[in-house]
């Protein structure tokens, strides 16, 4: 079930498999490359970031890059994807032991205020939205991507995990209930990083609780 934008999805995990001492060093390298990218991307935007600086932060050459992505584009999409599937596991670990759609709904809320905390995400989320508005090139790519991050169905998954959404001309589908109470989480962490003197930690916890409650009937 996706439960960000891009969210967490429920997804089985690959059994673990041992890897070879080259497999291992290979994996270091990219977790330490979009570690370093993250910290770049979210810092200067995607336009200014420069790869020579993530190598230098991940104490990794230029070349380390290219070994692992043909491009900058490359980068910042690798990490989008790595960030939500990070998402998708916490949130899967979360509704594992749920036994009802009403905990489940109690869980997604919980899960939504916890990344309240958490403003990097939504820096992210805006730059790869700006990316693809700027290039319009790239834009089915980025379309495909942030497909993959959501079911193929996704009403039908959110009624599954969540319940029919209340009946009413002022309800909403369980899809736009969901994507927009993230929607309105990652706008108020953009003003509070804005304007910190107008929307404070709290301001964003309250308002989007009262926004969530809103939209899936909570009273």
């Amino acid at each position: 079930m996706i439960l960000g934008h891009p969210s967490a999805t429920m997804v089985d995990e690959m059994p673990p498999t041992k890897l070879n001492k080259h497999e291992q060093r290979t994996k270091e390298t990219r977790e330490l490359l979009l570690q370093a990218a993250e910290k770049v991307f979210v810092r200067d935007g995607y336009e200014k970031a420069d790869l020579a600086e993530i190598a230098e932060i991940a104490g990794r050459t230029k070349g380390a890059i290219y070994g692992q992505f043909k491009s900058k584009e490359d980068v910042f999409l690798a990490l989008i994807e790595a960030t939500a599937l990070r998402r998708r596991v916490t949130m899967r670990d979360l509704l594992e032991d749920s036994r009802s759609t009403e905990e489940n709904i109690r869980i997604l809320r919980k899960f939504l205020l916890s990344l309240a905390k958490d403003e990097v995400w939504s820096l992210l989320i805006l730059e790869f939205k700006l990316y693809a508005i700027r290039h319009p090139e790239a834009r089915e790519r980025l379309l495909d991507i942030y497909k993959r991050m959501r079911p193929q169905d996704e009403e039908t998954e959110y009624i599954a995990h969540l319940g029919k959404p209340p009946r009413g001309k002022q309800s909403f589908t369980r899809t736009k209930a969901v994507h927009a109470s993230f929607a309105v989480l990652y706008a108020l962490q953009f003003e509070k990083t804005f304007d910190p003197h107008l929307f404070q930690l709290a301001d964003v916890e309250r308002i989007s609780a009262t926004v969530f409650d809103t939209l899936f009937g909570i009273k």
